[in-house]
């Protein structure tokens, strides 16, 4: 039995990060893994003490907030042009690194001097947003001074991040292994020379095991209800204000209206400064009267709100981990994303990502993501025979990452 040390895991209130933890678990069955996470109570509340050996680091002490997103926080209501403000001056980027190469290493000192061999780190996201390319770059470099063996485990980056940087490129090539989880950043990566055992395998979450509640609510029509997912990564990153709200409640109305489904709002990531309930939330209170809506606001965790999502007769998501629970399990779905790893995942699912991703920042009309919806129920039949022909061989590929991993312990 290897102990496998992972680490990059923000806590398992953000339930994609849940779905890649106990995925990976899953992918890597005969080592014993040991997690190194952002946040070890989510963790256990959430059930993944029962499945991996966690241990806390504290990386609030690390970070600082930007004011602006003090301000937002605190005067949102007042002064929403704020978020705009935000964005057009600082990007997307919440979180700046601020201590000293000395102060990053004793707070990640039980990390680095861990004395297995090899390192995981499974946060897909981590090199997608530019304020936390430097402490990932940092971890990798100490542990390959170590002579550690580090890897890039299910990974998106942003090619623009990639291409012309040079310092990311050697960071990137001191991993002993990347896997992307599609086929954008793969090639991208592939082009810029990081190539030396670097490999295109499915998001680890794929694999996430499913359970479906007893307890859902009476108007949650198994098999005729379209679930929906907002969140507010989506709604910050949107060029005209509230539009992905306002086409969220115009594809409501188009569905009461013309339909016999019902809708399920269903968050999934649920962290107090980043909550899918809260637009959700709303969106429930206008439209709980009608009775064809219910909010999913109990405290699932990953495999249960995947059960959920299999319910659903279609799925629209801004997260990746719930287009990703529709996916696997066949429900036809349409994302509205904001980053590569929701066109590569749809481009390596469908050839090719039009009809399947609105990108939220070309969102311009609030009818947008209705006619979007339209053309997914047209094509109905049709997805849900490209899924029964193209998924199962798919989705079985991920498990050949977890064989990539595995070389490097034998070696």
């Amino acid at each position: 039995m290897n102990k496998i040390v992972l680490y990059q895991h923000a806590g398992s209130a953000n339930h994609g990060c849940e779905a890649i933890c106990r995925s990976i678990v899953k992918i890597l069955k005969d080592n014993k893994c040991f997690l190194f996470s952002f946040n070890e109570k989510e963790d256990i509340f959430y059930g993944l003490g029962y499945l991996v050996e966690i241990e806390e680091i504290n990386v609030c002490k690390l970070y600082k907030f930007t004011i602006t997103q003090k301000i937002k926080k605190r005067i949102k209501e007042l002064f929403p042009i704020l978020k705009h403000i935000k964005r057009k001056l600082f990007g997307t980027t919440n979180r700046k690194c601020f201590f000293d190469r000395e102060k990053k290493y004793n707070q990640f000192k039980n990390l680095l001097e861990k004395e297995n061999d090899v390192f995981l780190s499974i946060g897909g996201d981590i090199y997608c947003y530019y304020g936390n390319l430097s402490l990932a770059a940092f971890i990798n470099e100490e542990l390959n001074q170590r002579n550690k063996k580090t890897v890039l485990f299910g990974c998106s980056i942003e090619p623009k991040y990639i291409k012309g940087n040079k310092s990311l490129q050697e960071d990137l090539k001191r991993y002993s292994l990347i896997t992307t989880r599609e086929s954008l950043t793969y090639n991208t990566l592939i082009e810029n020379g990081i190539n030396r055992n670097t490999h295109l395998f499915p998001d680890p979450a794929f694999l996430l095991d499913k359970e479906i509640p007893t307890d859902l609510p009476n108007n949650f029509i198994p098999n005729n209800t379209v679930g929906l997912n907002l969140s507010p990564v989506v709604q910050d990153l949107e060029k005209r204000k509230n539009i992905s709200y306002k086409n969220f409640v115009e594809l409501i109305n188009y569905i009461i209206g013309t339909t016999n489904m019902n809708i399920a709002l269903i968050p999934h990531v649920v962290w107090k400064t980043n909550n899918d309930l809260e637009p959700l939330t709303k969106l429930y209170n206008q439209f709980k009267n009608t009775n064809r809506v219910c909010l999913i606001d109990k405290p699932y965790n990953a495999c249960q709100l995947k059960g959920i999502i299999s319910q659903c007769r279609f799925m629209i998501a801004a997260r990746t981990h719930a287009s990703i629970a529709a996916y696997s399990t066949q429900v036809p779905t349409l994302v509205i994303g904001y980053s590569v790893k929701a066109k590569g995942i749809a481009k390596d699912i469908f050839g090719d990502y039009k009809d399947y991703v609105l990108p939220v920042q070309e969102l311009k009309e609030k009818t947008e993501v209705v006619e979007a919806f339209k053309k997914l129920m047209q094509n109905e039949n049709k997805i849900r025979e490209h899924y029964k022909n193209f998924m199962p061989a798919y989705i079985e590929r991920t498990w050949l990452a977890g064989k990539e991993v595995e070389k490097l312990i034998d070696n």
